[in-house]
């Protein structure tokens, strides 16, 4: 949180993007630093909202409605995120009037967006978190994903500085995506690990022979699902799942030694994850970020045809423990 330090007696609107619950729990630490010394105010779409309120629970939030992104049942094609592009532009400048409202009415004068294009504004220190910064595409396109990743680049660059969750120094868990490829650029920038479970207690004692997280959109959520559930359904191990969904989702029924919970809040989660032998989850780079917090290691199963996640879960092979394996 070193780089957060400099902030002081401001009025810091932060904003995640409101695409699973990523983006959001990496800004849970950040806001509750920053609120130590400063008015914080949260940006966020409805499906983080309920996440946020139980963990910033004296931090004013404020609901933005995004256009939501359609996940296929198949593989992500380059096709399907060429068909994203509308959503996401119609999106970039919805949320930037949206806050530049909010921006003149509480009198903010610093911007933290994580992942959010649209927060750019004049008179204003803005900020832009994002692992990102070398976006992969499927094989085949590498001289379109060169052209897209230096006109991507060359936008970061109008932020103040582009913060890259990730070690200071040393390994980078981002790898080719940001840390390998930034070098001394002082528009990018290193800012550690940013993560709920930073300094959370270990524990020895362990409870279950294996974790599942399920997280992501749907319907490779639900797809997800259903592939572990037909995987365990013979076990005699000692598991717990983590479906990833609201908490007002019909439950499933509990069999065997398996034993269901639709969410967790973050003390439930580092306690699940501390005391199991194994966990299997999406390479989800925020989940990866939680895992490094708590010194714990997976296999990381990437999302099909989500180049980042099929990236992070190759980089992070053999590293620290992680093992990685296709759906």
């Amino acid at each position: 949180m070193q780089f957060f330090g400099r902030f002081c007696g401001r009025n810091i609107l932060v904003s995640p993007l409101d695409w699973g619950l990523g983006h959001a729990a990496r800004m849970v630490p950040v806001v509750r630093f920053l609120s130590q010394k400063n008015r914080v105010i949260v940006v966020c779409g409805p499906n983080a909202r309920e996440f946020l309120d139980a963990e910033l629970p004296n931090i004013e939030i404020i609901t933005i409605n995004d256009s939501a992104i359609r996940y296929p049942a198949h593989r992500i094609t380059i096709f399907t995120m060429l068909s994203w592009l509308p959503v996401l532009t119609v999106n970039a400048i919805r949320e930037h009037f949206f806050i530049k409202r909010i921006i003149q009415k509480q009198g903010i004068d610093t911007v933290i967006s994580d992942n959010r294009y649209g927060l750019i504004f004049r008179r204003i220190e803005c900020y832009f978190v994002t692992h990102q910064v070398f976006p992969k595409l499927p094989v085949g396109f590498g001289a379109v994903e060169k052209i897209l990743g230096a006109l991507h680049r060359i936008y970061l660059q109008r932020f103040k500085t582009c913060l890259i969750p990730d070690f200071e120094t040393g390994f980078s868990l981002s790898g080719d995506l940001a840390g390998n490829r930034v070098g001394d650029n002082p528009k990018f920038q290193r800012v550690g690990i940013l993560s709920r479970f930073c300094n959370y207690p270990q524990n020895n004692n362990k409870v279950y022979d294996l974790l599942i997280l399920i997280s992501g959109q749907e319907s490779q959520r639900t797809i997800f699902e259903r592939y572990l559930l037909n995987y365990i359904k013979d076990s005699n191990k000692r598991i717990f799942l983590v479906r990833g969904v609201p908490e007002n989702t019909p439950p499933l029924s509990p069999f065997n030694n398996v034993v269901f919970k639709n969410m967790l809040t973050s003390d439930a989660l580092a306690a699940a994850i501390t005391s199991s032998k194994l966990v299997i989850c999406r390479s989800g780079y925020s989940t990866i970020l939680d895992l490094v917090a708590l010194n714990t290691s997976a296999i990381l199963i990437p999302t099909p045809g989500q180049t980042e996640q099929e990236y992070l879960a190759r980089h992070l092979e053999g590293w620290g423990g992680f093992k990685s394996s296709l759906q």
